[in-house]
């Protein structure tokens, strides 16, 4: 499997020397993205594609190349996977679409695909995907044009049943500073699919998080399985779920629905999050990085009143407590208050007190309560905050890292989030060292899925 992700060599069959061939683009991306590997583009007519000739004889290529990409007509594809076999090259990804999902049934082009895989004992990806995308290698197989450049190494993999999902999915994880090692175009998953898939990124030291986006389930069992022993959280994000979606789907990726009723069952049970959206599957991945959060009881803190609201209602939409403080705190609290015009509670109005140590003191000891489990924190942030707090929390470096050591000591979540100008919340999600949401529902919702996943792990 490693082969799939790390190859040291590359045939891209059904490359041509114009410039509506898409096939070309396989190997634009991969260099773009730093593939040091060995490139053989083949074609039937020479040519130069990225300052690389063209082979137009197969039987010119060397044998024991690592990889092959496959972007000829579908007919084309089982002469192709013996051409494969015959110089030794065990591990396909056929991009080439027109199978199942095009005809709505089994068709004699993929029962010759598959006899042409068996006889020579290879292993594929697809058909009818866009491949693989490694961050760590530069493995870039997308027949799409990308911009390679933007695309973050980071500790999540994705196991993707589309091939747009799959470059928006790398977009997203990248400009929401996430990143992701290994992103997995599956397609038809004809040969093979998600377990194999998850099966290896289980045992993958550059994978910390599983996120799939899956049309259909085919083998639920086996997906189950693998999810109660992982030690590394699975998230999903599970589509065609209505009548006017399968038919989409069918013809997308030949997939089939599932009971959404059952599916959604069967994923808590295995401890696996469930989401929505492929925003939200970024939001849980940043939520996962955060301690665990064991239940529902939490203290939401705001410099802002209007802020403060909207978190009170986030956290009763999501299934939240906000208990009441001890006296005594709330007293002490007070005490730092300027004007003694804002009623200190839970959620919290901090907008009366501009005082880090006040601050600090009022997170340590919230988070210090046997009865809170975690902390919810929406931060004004502008460059003027440095000269009104002051102190070690002037930078976004040191702000972040004040956080992160106070999860730790405790063993608690803060999900913070911050009201500024779109700029400096950028800047505070590019520093990566501790978690930040784009607002404060965001925030709130990301501790549901952090709490989903340990209550699911629990069982």
């Amino acid at each position: 499997m490693r082969q799939f992700f790390y190859p040291e060599s590359m045939a891209v069959f059904g490359v041509a020397d114009n410039p509506r061939n898409l096939a070309k683009n396989i190997i634009k991306n991969s260099l773009d993205m730093g593939f040091t590997g060995k490139i053989y583009p083949v074609g039937r007519e020479p040519g130069v594609v990225s300052g690389k000739e063209i082979i137009t004889d197969p039987g010119s290529l060397p044998y024991g190349i690592h990889l092959a990409v496959i972007l000829v007509p579908a007919k084309v594809v089982p002469e192709v996977l013996d051409i494969c076999g015959k110089k030794g090259i065990l591990h396909a990804i056929i991009s080439t679409g027109g199978f199942k999902e095009f005809s709505h049934q089994e068709n004699q082009v993929e029962k010759d695909v598959m006899s042409a895989a068996s006889r020579n004992g290879i292993r594929f990806i697809g058909p009818n995907c866009i491949g693989v995308i490694c961050t760590n290698s530069g493995l870039c197989t997308p027949f799409n044009p990308l911009r390679t450049k933007s695309f973050k190494k980071g500790p999540v993999s994705l196991i993707v049943q589309s091939g747009g999902v799959t470059s928006q999915s790398a977009y997203y994880f990248s400009e929401e500073h996430v990143g992701f090692s290994k992103i997995i175009s599956a397609g038809n998953k004809l040969n093979m699919g998600e377990i194999d898939f998850l099966e290896y990124l289980l045992k993958d030291d550059d994978t910390e998080q599983i996120h799939m986006y899956l049309e259909s389930i085919e083998h639920g069992s086996g997906l189950i399985r693998l999810a109660r022993k992982s030690k590394k959280p699975i998230v999903i994000f599970k589509s065609n779920t209505t009548r006017t979606a399968s038919e989409v789907a069918m013809s997308h990726t030949a997939a089939l629905s599932n009971d959404d009723r059952i599916v959604d069952g069967a994923l808590r049970q295995a401890g696996i999050v469930r989401v929505n959206n492929i925003h939200d599957m970024t939001v849980c991945a940043k939520a996962l990085r955060l301690p665990p959060l064991k239940g529902n009881r939490l203290v939401a803190i705001s410099l802002s009143g209007g802020f403060s609201v909207i978190q009170a209602d986030a956290c009763e939409k999501y299934g939240f407590q906000c208990p009441a403080l001890p006296r005594e705190l709330v007293d002490k609290i007070e005490s730092f208050r300027r004007a003694g015009v804002i009623r200190i509670s839970n959620p919290m109005d901090f907008g009366d007190v501009h005082d880090l140590k006040a601050l600090v003191f009022t997170l340590e000891h919230c988070l210090g309560l046997k009865d809170i489990d975690g902390l919810v924190l929406s931060f004004m942030f502008e460059p003027e905050m440095v000269k009104i707090f002051g102190g070690k929390m002037g930078s976004p470096e040191q702000m972040l890292n004040l956080m992160k050591k106070m999860c730790e000591e405790h063993n608690k979540p803060i999900a913070l989030s911050f009201f500024a100008e779109r700029r400096y919340i950028e800047e505070f999600k590019s520093i990566n060292t501790f978690p930040v949401f784009n607002d404060p529902v965001e925030s709130v919702h990301a501790l549901r899925m952090l709490r989903d996943y340990w209550r699911g792990k629990a069982v």
